[in-house]
């Protein structure tokens, strides 16, 4: 062996800028096993061949391309096979991007819900908010929902298994969610409250796609107003509102639905959990006498 033409594991750690623990990992996977290996001393020695090849993979760890390709385009040796696997690389990356663009835009509306839920609580123990009663224009948007009849149906406590299936098919069908858990009571209104059997839908704002389950909601004006504390004495503000209804010469035209500003599995304390309240509304032609 010309010593010349060979290079010890410590020079090829030292030169490529690599170690020499990643070299030794390197020849026991056989994606870089050294020419020549002294048993006796337990040498290894690279040729100026293996050298660049150390080198190439390198630059192509550099690029996120796994372990496993690279063994491939090393063997290989071709530059259509390097071409293709940097041009899946490229593709991996975009989509990656892509779906780093639609976490960062749910944590943003996450972070804007749980802001609105914070200023509204500390308003809250200043004035009461359920007093602040107003007529909104609700925008239109789209939701993906589970509708089902449920009997002898009491609202004091949230259907948590509902609630978690929805989320549990929401990200089976790979839906992106843009806003919080709608319910909404298509049934008499108040009747959630009675134990009466209550025709229930759960709902998340997601972004537009074609599904069964996916339907429009809103483009209506509706009395709204949030409810501050335990879930289980909601109807005082329900009632709260009917009666700003009919004194302000309103009908209640359709569902009422709640949307779950800060909900129980976003903070466990039930006095910091925030409702919102929409019953869709016009007015009435004819003042009542």
């Amino acid at each position: 062996m010309n010593r010349k033409d060979y290079y010890s594991i410590g020079e090829v750690a030292s030169m490529c800028n690599i170690s020499i623990r990643t070299l030794r990992y390197y020849d026991e996977i056989g994606l870089v096993v050294p020419e020549i290996r002294k048993e006796d001393s337990k040498y290894r020695y690279y040729s100026d061949s293996q050298m660049l090849n150390v080198i190439i993979i390198r630059k192509l760890r550099t690029l996120g391309i796994g372990l496993k390709s690279i063994k491939k385009i090393i063997e290989q040796n071709d530059l259509d096979i390097i071409t293709e696997n940097v041009s899946r690389r490229v593709d991996e990356l975009r989509k990656e991007i892509e779906e780093l663009e639609w976490t960062c835009k749910r944590v943003d509306a996450t972070l804007d819900r749980l802001r609105l839920g914070m200023d509204i609580y500390k308003k809250n123990a200043v004035s009461r908010v359920s007093e602040d009663i107003k007529i909104e224009k609700i925008p239109k948007i789209s939701i993906y929902y589970s509708r089902k009849i449920m009997q002898s149906y009491h609202n004091e406590k949230v259907s948590m298994e509902r609630w978690v299936g929805l989320e549990d098919e929401i990200a089976e069908n790979e839906l992106r969610v843009c806003g919080p858990i709608i319910v909404t009571y298509h049934t008499e209104l108040l009747d959630q409250f009675f134990s009466k059997t209550c025709d229930i839908e759960f709902g998340v704002h997601i972004e537009t796609c074609d599904s069964e389950n996916v339907r429009t909601f809103g483009g209506f004006d509706a009395v709204t107003v949030y409810h501050v504390g335990s879930y289980s004495d909601i109807i005082k503000t329900y009632v709260k509102a009917i009666q700003w209804i009919n004194q302000n010469n309103y009908r209640v035209n359709g569902s009422v639905s709640e949307e779950f500003i800060v909900s129980p599995i976003d903070v466990n304390d039930e006095k910091e959990h925030i409702t919102k309240i929409i019953i869709p509304v016009e007015k009435e032609t004819t003042k009542k006498a």
